[in-house]
């Protein structure tokens, strides 16, 4: 079962090298429960974008319940998560927006990892193979840091599958 997680005019940090988790996808602590990133779209919302560079992360948190992953954001509810295909049911995996606070556990090396200029945007597919996966209690967040001190804001989506 596919989902789809969209974002929509989020701001990155305002600090140069700062990253920011944007969106997140949390598997709970739950036998069974996995999911795995299939595409991400990210583009920039700025009205008139500078020529200055971003770095995007894929990053996972190995164990959710070892730090504060997901206390802080927005969360959408499984109902309102979009569904690839409409008679699917809800998604078992959490999802979160805009965090206020960031998550703390995060792994030190991202699963996936690009400069991008603010001008231009990105499409990322991955087969089942090689996406990025997430078993129970762990936690996939889409982080972006500006190169320059001032924020970018950002739109795109994550679609991820339950398997």
């Amino acid at each position: 079962m596919r989902y789809s997680l969209p974002f929509d005019d989020l701001a990155t940090s305002a600090s140069a090298n700062t990253f920011k988790t944007m969106i997140a996808m949390i598997s709970a602590d739950v036998a069974g429960r996995r999911f795995r990133v299939r595409s991400l779209q990210l583009g920039f919302a700025d009205d008139t974008p500078a020529d200055t560079n971003l770095c995007i992360q894929m990053k996972r948190i190995a164990d959710v319940s070892a730090g504060t992953a997901g206390t802080a954001g927005t969360t959408l509810s499984a109902a309102n998560v979009p569904k690839k295909e409409p008679t699917v049911a809800d998604t078992v995996v959490t999802c979160k927006r805009n965090y206020s606070a960031e998550p703390t556990a995060y792994e030190a090396e991202a699963l996936f990892e690009t400069e991008l200029n603010a001008r231009g945007s990105i499409i990322k597919e991955w087969s089942e193979v090689d996406a990025p996966v997430a078993g129970q209690d762990m936690h996939i967040g889409l982080l972006v840091a500006p190169r320059n001190a001032a924020a970018r804001q950002v739109s795109g989506s994550i679609e991820f599958e339950q398997f």
